[in-house]
Order: structure tokens, then C-alpha cells, then sequence
């Protein structure tokens, strides 16, 4: 049996029509062969949340987004939702707005409560949360970041005004002039070294020749030291030792009345004989020098 062209021309209008709803569907995260819950979440503000949106548990995509629109009489979202109708979670579950990226969108993420008295229904709503985005949770972090950073702009303000009111012109210009005076120290101890460096150059062999002088002049120190060790000091000592002894001894017997010396030195007769011997000499020389002729006698002619 043939079909005619109208018959062949409707099959495929129908076909397209169902392909493309069957795309279209497919393309929005939704099955038409699997049967699905349709369920709510009611929210402040969505803040980007788009018609076909993921809806996740753990990070598994359960269904979509299919209605944003406003509940009647309030500035309040309504979301419609469909999800999996195998799923059995209850209805008290938290459905919470995130963002899955920097640039990724927003999605639904449902944080299911498993309670067998109130498994979730089609038509029933879930509880509502919106989680902070990154945007936001850096801006929580910039926060009190920046307000530190406005007291310590506020703090070195105040100490830059500080410090301007102590420098005045006259101690600024005293600090201008103790960094020249450093700045010319440094110089000049900069020249010093270079002086020194240019001068221990042109001396060094003159250096070398000193140190070459001083090692052997060590060398014979040391010589010295060995020839003053091997010197006979015991010997000339032990020899003096003796000698002061036959000293000590020579000594002792003069001191001694038993020697003829020390009996001349120490006996007062002695002293006295001598004594009076020279008073007597004394007398003799002065009654000769008074009385010549008694004692001298000469004559022209011969007489005595």
C-alpha cells in the first residue's frame, strides 16, 4: 500500500515536532521518558539563577530549573523544580543556591533529609538557603582587611604629620648636613683603604724581605736559645757556690779571735800600742822639727 504525499509529509512534520522536543528537553536536563517530581523552593532573591539550571546532590545533576516568576502578591521567587521521581528524600530537605564557579552559573543544591514519614511529593516546597558565592566570601575577607588598612593609612597619616611638625626647616637642614658629614667620612675612609691597598701594592716586596728578615732573625733567636741551653750555667754555678764558701770561710776566720788577723783586728791592745806608738812618732817629728841640732850635728871644718 502506498501513502500518499500528505500522509509521508505529516509523518515527518510529527517526527521533527518530536525530535525536537525531545531535544529540546534533553538539552534542559529533562527526560520525557522518565517520570519526574515537580517540586518548589521559595527564595529572597535568586541573584542570576537561570530557567534550566542544575539541580545537584553530592555533585550528580537530578534534574532542573523550569520556572523562575514571583509569588502572587510578594517580591519573593518562586522556583519551580523537577527532579527524579525515584528519589525518596524528605520534604523537609534544604534546597541552597551556589555558585559552581567563577564563571560556571548558579545551581541548586538539595541537602536531603531521609525520613520515611515524609517523603517528598509532587507540589510539595523545600526549605531555602543561598550559600555565599566566592565574590562574596572574598569581600568577607577584604572587609576587615581593608578597614585595618584604613587605621593604619589613618595611623601613618598622624605620624607623618607628626614628624613634619618636629622637622622643621632647622632640623632638616642639621640632618642634611650630618648625612653630608657621613657621606664624607665614608669617602675619606673609602680613599684611606684605597691609599692603603695602592700602598701595601707598590711595598710588597719590601714587606716580603722584612718578613723574610724577621723569620730569620727568629731562626738565630732560636739558635741562641739552643747554644744558651747547652751552656755550662750548672757548672759555673756549682764553681761559684764553692767560691763563696772559701769567702764565707775566709770571712769567718777573720771574724775569729783563734787567727793572728782576726786577733790583730779585733784585739783593742793591739789598737792601743798602735795607737800610742803614733802619738809617740808624732812627739819625735815635732821635737825635731823644734830642736834640729839635737839630733843633727854637721860642721864646716870637719867637727862633729
Amino acid at each position: 500500500m502506498k501513502l500518499s504525499r500528505e500522509i509521508k509529509a505529516a509523518i515527518f512534520v510529527l517526527t521533527t515536532i518530536l525530535l525536537f522536543i525531545f531535544g529540546f528537553n534533553f538539552l534542559k536536563g529533562t527526560s520525557i521518558i522518565d517520570r519526574q517530581k515537580t517540586i518548589y523552593a521559595i527564595y529572597d532573591e535568586v541573584d542570576g539563577l537561570l530557567v534550566g539550571a542544575n539541580v545537584m546532590i553530592n555533585g550528580l545533576s537530578i534534574g532542573n530549573v523550569t520556572e523562575l516568576d514571583f509569588l502572587p502578591n510578594s517580591t519573593k521567587i518562586l522556583v519551580t523544580l523537577k527532579v527524579k521521581d525515584k528519589l525518596n528524600f524528605s520534604s523537609n530537605s534544604i534546597a541552597s543556591i551556589y555558585e559552581t564557579g567563577v564563571l560556571g552559573g548558579l545551581a541548586i543544591s538539595i541537602e536531603p533529609i531521609f525520613d520515611r514519614q515524609s517523603i517528598l511529593q509532587t507540589g510539595d516546597t523545600l526549605r531555602s538557603s543561598v550559600r555565599p558565592g566566592l565574590t562574596e566570601l572574598i569581600n568577607r575577607q577584604i572587609e576587615p582587611l581593608s578597614r585595618q588598612l584604613q587605621s593604619t593609612i589613618t595611623s601613618i597619616d598622624s605620624i607623618f604629620t607628626g614628624a613634619s611638625n618636629v622637622l622643621n626647616v632647622k632640623t632638616q637642614e642639621n640632618i642634611k648636613e650630618s648625612i653630608e658629614v657621613l657621606t664624607s667620612a665614608i669617602n675619606a675612609v673609602n680613599n684611606s683603604a684605597t691609599i692603603i691597598e695602592n700602598t701595601l701594592t707598590e711595598k710588597r716586596s719590601i714587606i716580603n724581605n722584612t718578613l723574610d728578615n724577621i723569620e730569620s732573625i727568629t731562626t738565630n733567636f732560636a739558635e741562641v736559645s739552643n747554644e744558651f741551653n747547652n751552656f755550662p750555667l750548672n757548672d759555673i754555678l756549682s764553681n761559684l757556690e764553692n767560691s763563696l764558701d772559701g769567702i764565707n770561710s775566709l770571712v769567718n776566720n777573720i771574724n775569729s779571735d783563734n787567727s793572728s788577723f782576726g786577733r790583730l783586728i779585733n784585739s783593742d791592745e793591739v789598737y792601743i800600742n798602735l795607737n800610742s806608738s803614733i802619738e809617740n812618732l808624732n812627739l819625735l817629728i815635732n821635737d825635731i822639727k823644734t830642736n834640729p841640732k839635737k839630733y843633727v850635728h854637721f860642721s864646716i871644718f870637719g867637727r862633729k
